[in-house]
């Protein structure tokens, strides 16, 4: 019986952080953390439908947005930028896991624990004969990967 349960509120705050190491389908957590507190995440996603229905939406927008986005942006960030926001996301990964209730949980000292900034453009088309409009909105996402 797991004794260290996560709630819901907890383990929605990881979703996106762990969707972002671009895990498969399904997930094992417990590896990349290491701790009581991933193999709680884990029991928690396999035994919690709304949770695990939640996940399986972030999913899919997720690789929606790489679909469109596979080949549209090639742009590198200067050095400078890319420094200060890994710096920004190390902070914000401390602050999740802190209003998660996880303050003391060390994730940048865990082997596999990276920093990824994604950018994305906002970018309409429009047929030349205006049946169709796509549109695809502007993100700005700094996340860390588990």
């Amino acid at each position: 019986m797991n004794q260290n349960k996560v709630n819901c509120d907890q383990a929605l705050a990881f979703i996106t952080l762990i969707l972002d190491g671009e895990t498969s389908a399904v997930i094992d957590i417990s590896q990349d953390f290491n701790s009581e507190f991933g193999e709680s995440l884990t029991i928690h996603f396999q035994e919690c439908s709304p949770c695990e229905s939640e996940m399986a939406h972030e999913r899919e927008v997720l690789n929606t947005l790489k679909k469109y986005m596979t080949n549209e942006c090639c742009e590198q960030a200067p050095e400078e930028l890319q420094q200060r926001l890994h710096e920004q996301t190390e902070l914000l990964a401390a602050q999740m896991a802190a209003q998660a209730g996880f303050a003391g949980l060390n994730l940048g000292g865990l082997p596999g624990v990276s920093t990824q900034v994604t950018t994305t453009y906002s970018r309409t088309e429009i047929t030349i004969d205006g049946e169709t409009h796509v549109e695809i909105e502007t993100s700005h996402e700094i996340r860390h990967d588990f």
